[in-house]
């Protein structure tokens, strides 16, 4: 059975706050569980606003504004996970 997708309150200010923790999640993390769930977060996100473009794009065209930054922001955590060094 599928976990559910817990959809934030506030969509864009999740993905802020995951471009402000970005360097602190992957960089100074030292568990790779920890920092694979957060990227796991991060394609849920991705997700949501897949799905809500396929319902009515204009409508998610203005909700979900930080969409590029999320799409950089999970590129940039795919890298750090498969080139993970820390212990």
């Amino acid at each position: 059975m599928s976990k559910e997708i817990r959809i934030p309150p506030d969509w864009n200010a999740e993905v802020q706050t995951n471009l402000d923790r970005f360097d602190f999640t992957f960089n100074a993390q030292k568990d790779f569980d920890i920092a694979e769930r957060i990227y796991r977060r991060l394609l849920e996100l991705r997700g949501m606003y897949v799905t809500a473009f396929t319902e009515n794009e204009e409508k998610a065209n203005a909700e979900y504004t930080l969409r590029l930054e999320l799409d950089d922001l999970i590129l940039k955590a795919n890298d750090s996970l498969m080139n993970w060094k820390h212990p």
